[in-house]
């Protein structure tokens, strides 16, 4: 079995009183989508924060590549290979896709000159390779979340990531998008990246999962082939207790408790 791309081993981290994540443990193989599922308030986001380097753990250890981290930053993750694909995107609006991209994957430094050319045409292999149907000199505020997502996956691949963390992607996709996406998905694993796919659609998880990591309360519960599990005892591990003891929200109509009538504004 090859070598772990990322291992985190009994990871703790509080906010004042509240415990966040709890001893958890975790590690993604090169050519592996990891699934990390959980219900709100799991601890799934904190762990997400751990690995980019955008919160400190308050105890545990972190290894990149068989790296040993004391201190992980963002800057650090990033150039460790690690890539954040949010479910909001975080473009700079008033650039454009290649001045987006650039910033990703240039080296900067003092009284260097911009080969512009070179970096709009970087912006449109990048495009070209996952069948992204946008223009480099496209302003990034301008573009659909689906195409503002497709530029955070070309600079993934642009910046050559091993690690690519995707945050409830496809939220905001068509069902054509979230074709395209899982098939970017499968290309990047078959490149040797690792993927960690956080998602609450459990049919994408089964899909598109080799491993699943379960969260609760901040806790591991457990981790195993998506292939020995299915949507009722995922549902159950999630929550802890059976299927059968979810309630059901029921729909009823009782009492107005709001209502607004001739409201006005000449502001």
């Amino acid at each position: 079995m090859s070598a772990p791309l990322l291992r985190l081993d009994n990871i703790n981290k509080s906010f004042a009183a509240i415990r966040a994540v709890v001893d958890v443990s975790f590690e993604l193989l090169p050519g592996e989508v990891h699934a990390l599922v959980g219900e709100n308030g799991a601890g799934k986001s904190t762990l997400v924060g751990i690995i980019t380097g955008a919160q400190r753990p308050g105890s545990g250890t972190i290894e990149l590549n068989g790296q040993l981290l004391r201190h992980l930053t963002p800057v650090r993750a990033r150039q460790l290979g690690v890539a954040c694909i949010y479910q909001h995107p975080s473009l700079f609006p008033d650039l454009s896709v290649a001045e987006n991209i650039a910033l990703r994957l240039e080296q900067t430094g003092p009284f260097r000159r911009i080969d512009w050319k070179k970096q709009y045409r970087t912006a449109q292999d990048l495009l070209d390779s996952i069948g992204a149907d946008i223009r480099p000199e496209a302003r990034a505020g301008q573009l659909s979340m689906p195409h503002q997502q497709l530029v955070e996956i070309a600079c993934a691949l642009g910046a050559s990531a091993r690690i690519v963390i995707m945050d409830e992607p496809t939220s905001s996709l068509t069902q054509r998008e979230q074709h395209h996406l899982f098939d970017l998905v499968r290309k990047l694993r078959q490149r040797g990246a690792g993927i960690i796919y956080v998602s609450h659609k459990l049919e994408e998880i089964f899909e598109l999962a080799d491993r699943i990591t379960v969260l609760r309360d901040g806790q591991r519960v457990c981790t195993c082939p998506a292939g020995k599990l299915n949507e009722s005892l995922l549902i159950r591990l999630m929550v802890g207790r059976e299927v059968s003891s979810v309630s059901q929200a029921k729909s009823t109509t009782g009492q107005v408790v709001l209502r607004v009538l001739n409201l006005g504004c000449s502001g």
